[in-house]
């Protein structure tokens, strides 16, 4: 079922804030906190932690948010929906997120629908050389106790509904919640959370 960023009439947009952690494609669990400081709230500035990279040169181009297919397609810009806005200024403001010469997923924050039901955003990343598409990814997020919101949580991502991910650019990746999982979610924090994602596949696009 397509589930475009335009349907959502998305509350407290404003509220969001760069407070998520950047994990790259890897095959083992990772500590989004290793070397790093402890997260903030989502209404105080910090800065994103990434696993396993360093930020990106000033001289390379600086990263790029792209509109999901389904919302071009319905008239929507970074320019003139409220979601697309938010999420362009958290790029603009943290321009070096992302794994180089990697694709990553970044934690953004949870919003709600218009009938109030959670969700989770994040950025899709693509840090490789080559533009992306049909990419699928196994996501877990949980913590040091065994407890996951998701645990290998297949994510695909078709053309049809996403389009081509172009390298250095950024795509929104939203993920419905449970009540029990967004309860677990607010217990994550710096010190416990656990974060990868697996077997990410993808066909390149020439």
């Amino acid at each position: 079922m397509r589930k475009y960023l335009f349907l959502l009439i998305i509350v407290m947009v404003l509220a969001l804030a760069a407070c998520g952690k950047t994990v790259g494609n890897t095959e083992k669990t990772v500590d989004s906190m290793t070397n790093q400081t402890e997260e903030t709230d989502s209404n105080e500035t910090n800065q994103p932690v990434e696993e396993g990279s360093s930020k990106t040169d000033s001289s390379e181009q600086s990263l790029k948010l792209q509109v999901l297919k389904g919302d071009a397609e319905a008239g929507a810009t970074v320019d003139n929906n409220d979601l697309y806005i938010g999420l362009n200024k958290i790029i603009q403001e943290n321009p070096d997120i992302g794994i180089e010469k990697d694709f990553s997923i970044y934690v953004v924050n949870i919003v709600h629908d218009h009938e109030g039901n959670p969700k989770i955003v994040l950025f899709g990343i693509n840090k490789l050389p080559v533009a992306i598409k049909n990419f699928s990814f196994d996501y877990t997020l949980g913590n040091k106790d065994n407890e996951f919101v998701w645990e290998k949580q297949r994510v695909s991502m078709p053309e049809e509904e996403t389009g081509v991910l172009q390298p250095n650019s950024a795509v929104p990746v939203i993920l419905s919640l449970t009540p029990e999982q967004e309860e677990l979610l607010k217990t994550l924090n710096g010190k416990n959370k656990v974060m990868a994602i697996d077997n990410f596949t993808f066909e390149e696009v020439k």
